[in-house]
Order: C-alpha cells, then structure tokens, then sequence
C-alpha cells in the first residue's frame, strides 16, 4: 500500500559521530539529548579510554560505535549522516578528508587547521563532493554579537568607518591555556592569534560583511619568560616558597579556587587536580614552561571599502570578555559584552542590555544554535549554514597573515 504524504515526509534522525570527545564535543551532544527526534549519536573516537567510554555511555552509544582512533572508526564502515570533529586544530584535517571520503558532511571546531593549504583544500573537497562543511565559529549565533550585526547592517547610523576590538583573555584562562597547557606551544597547535582570535576577526567580517585586506600586526611574549622567574621561585608552585604571594598560583587557581579544572576528571577531580600539580604540565611555574605564545598582540587590517579594523589581544586582563567600537558616519556603536550602546550623533543614546542573556550557558544558547544549524542543513539541502567553511576561513587566513607579519619584524619584544 501507497504510504500516506504525512508519512513520507517523516525524516529520520540524523546520524552523528563525534571524532573526539572533550568539552566542546560535550557541549553538542547536550543539544542531541535535547532534540532526539531530530539527531541521535551513533559512534565516538578518543585516545583517552576514560573519556571516550564516559561520552558513549552517555550518548546511549553500543560497543560497537566506540573507537580510539578517527581512522578506526572511519574504517569500521559505520553508517553515519555527519561528523563533528572536536580533535586539537592540528588533528582536523585528516578526519575531515576521511569522513568526507566516507560520504559523511561534516562541523569542524575552530581553527580547520594551522594551515591555510589545509583549510583550502577540505574547502574544495566538500564543495567537489556537495557536502555540508561548517565550522564553529559559535559566536555568529550569539545574540549580542547578531544584534551588533544588525545594528551595523541596517544603515540608521551610517557607513562604518573603524572598528576596534580588544580581546581580554585573563590571567586564568592565560595561564591555564597559553602557558601551562598545549596551546603555549605554538608549533605543535597554532599561534595565540589563530587559537584565541579567529573566533574574533570572524565576527568583525562577518558584522561588517566584508574580506580583510592588507594585514599587520606586532606583539610577542613579553612576561612568561625565564629570565623573569623570581630568584627563590620553585619549578611546580605546589613545592614554591613564594606561592601565596604569587598571581599565577597554579595551587590556587586549581586548589583553591577550583577554576579552569573541568578537563581534571579521573579517577576522581580531587584526585586528578593533585596529580597535575605535582605530576602535570599545569602544575609548572609559569616562567619555567616550554611555551612560546604571544602574551600580547595587535593586529590592523583595512577592509575591502576601507574600514580600519584594529584587534588587541591581551593577556593580563582580570577578566575574560571582548570590548568592541564601531564608528560610522552617523554615530558610534560600542559594547562590552553585556550592553550595546548607540549613540547617534543627532538623537538621543540608548542601552540595549544583554546582561541576563549572556550570562545564559552554552555562549547564551550560540553552541546550540550552531549544532541546530549544522543538523538543518545535513538534514536539507535548501538549508545554508551560516558559519559554512567558504565564508568562515577567511578569518584564518587573516589570523595566518597577522602571524607572519608578526614574525617577520614588528616585535618590540625579546623574540619568543
């Protein structure tokens, strides 16, 4: 019998695996649980036995959809509509290519890669195959972020003329991330400018709708140095005679306060957290670890209608929140991350506060309404993705060639 048209266009739910399984993998899958009528998790792949089994368990997904490698679960044939990749950036690229190879679309966290070559290259494979290829660039579905956008967009204050954008990272997430964690190391995962701030120069394209042109940048890595260890300054703080007196306390970030410890998890987080402090890379001195991440940097780039476009990125900040000021020929534009204010040069001021929205998880609902997106378009088709790979790497090759024009002589600090 002839099903009924009701029937026919049930749509089964879209199938996901997770190539990695921390945090930001976490994150997306919330938004599965949420909405199993529409995406279900199907297979996992981690090196990290804990972590993996851990996510599956929670995801509801069988032995047979668990791996310890993207390759075997690749290999392994299962059957899947689409791959989110939440590896380090310098493991994107493989597992794109081969999801794409095995017919999958696939979301790719930020940065694609440390490469450009890279970025281009699963660019032109998932437009030569018809895949669906985004990137998680969330903070285009921020609802502070898209309010700047329209404001810019609709005219009432003018054309833009400069935008200058700070990046205050803070001293926790600094130290925690740039310095004792994997990304101080720039050439085994990118450069503070990419890792950090793609997320940023996408955003200000992306409200000004516009491709950046002639790009500099100076900056370097000024304090977490060496030769700026105190004279009595032990090599892990848990064994420092100076540790109370210190900002960059590992003992108290972690200890104490019990901040920046979600990825310290096994056996348990007490236990986890001890061990980094007298075992692990976040238990270094500051000064003595083997990172060589610009702790301050400025990027300037003019647009394709002549916007100035300025970008600081500092380090030593008390908290973590971006400032952003838009001038135009009308008025000016600025915003703290928690209100907007607009000034038109003739007409009264006026706040739009943000303050209760931001303050919301998951970047205010951005996560997911990034996932929701992605699985709209797997899903169709007629669907076009608004952080799609096309549009959102333009922001890396921006980042790229800030690095290098950094490298190649604006520093007015000791070379990294």
């Amino acid at each position: 019998m002839e099903k009924s048209r009701s029937e026919k266009s049930v749509k089964k739910p879209v199938r996901l695996v997770f190539v990695g399984a921390g945090n930001r993998a976490g994150k997306y899958l919330s938004w599965v649980e949420n909405h199993p009528e529409r995406a279900v998790a199907v297979g996992v792949a981690d090196v990290d036995a804990h972590r993996r089994e851990e996510f599956a368990a929670r995801a509801g997904i069988g032995s047979g959809g668990v791996f310890d490698s993207a390759e075997a679960l690749f290999a392994s044939g299962i059957e899947a509509d689409a791959a989110v990749v939440c590896t380090p950036e310098g493991a994107h690229f493989a597992p794109a290519m081969e999801a794409l190879a095995c017919g999958m679309d696939i979301l790719l966290e930020k940065p694609v890669s440390p490469s450009l070559e890279e970025c281009r290259i699963v660019e032109a494979e998932a437009i030569r195959l018809g895949r669906v290829a985004g990137v998680c660039h969330v903070l285009r579905y921020h609802p502070y972020f898209s309010a700047m956008r329209s404001l810019i967009s609709s005219g009432e204050l003018g054309r833009p003329v400069s935008v200058t954008h700070r990046v205050r990272v803070g001293v926790d997430r600094a130290c925690h991330t740039f310095v004792r964690g994997p990304w101080g190391e720039t050439s085994a995962t990118s450069p503070v400018i990419l890792s950090k701030c793609c997320h940023d120069v996408d955003i200000l394209l992306w409200m000004l709708g516009e491709k950046g042109e002639r790009v500099e940048s100076v900056g370097g890595r000024g304090w977490f140095r060496l030769e700026n260890k105190p004279q009595n300054a032990s090599d892990r703080c848990v064994d420092c005679p100076i540790e109370r007196e210190c900002r960059f306390s590992a003992v108290d970030l972690y200890r104490r306060r019990g901040e920046w410890i979600g990825g310290f998890t096994y056996p348990t987080p007490a236990e986890a957290v001890e061990r980094e402090l007298r075992e692990g890379r976040y238990g270094r001195c500051v000064y003595d670890c083997d990172n060589d991440a610009a702790d301050r940097q400025m990027l300037i780039m003019e647009t394709e209608s002549g916007v100035v476009v300025s970008l600081a990125m500092d380090f030593f900040t008390a908290d973590d929140s971006r400032h952003t000021s838009v001038t135009l020929t009308g008025g000016e534009i600025t915003g703290d991350g928690k209100k907007i204010i607009v000034a038109p040069f003739r007409g009264p001021e006026r706040v739009i506060d943000f303050t209760d929205i931001v303050a919301q998880p998951f970047h205010a609902g951005a996560d997911m309404a990034l996932i929701d997106d992605f699985v709209s378009a797997v899903g169709s088709r007629n669907h076009r993705m608004r952080s799609g790979i096309s549009d959102a790497i333009e922001s890396h090759r921006v980042c790229l060639e800030a690095e290098k024009s950094r490298l190649s002589g604006g520093c007015r600090t000791k070379p990294a």
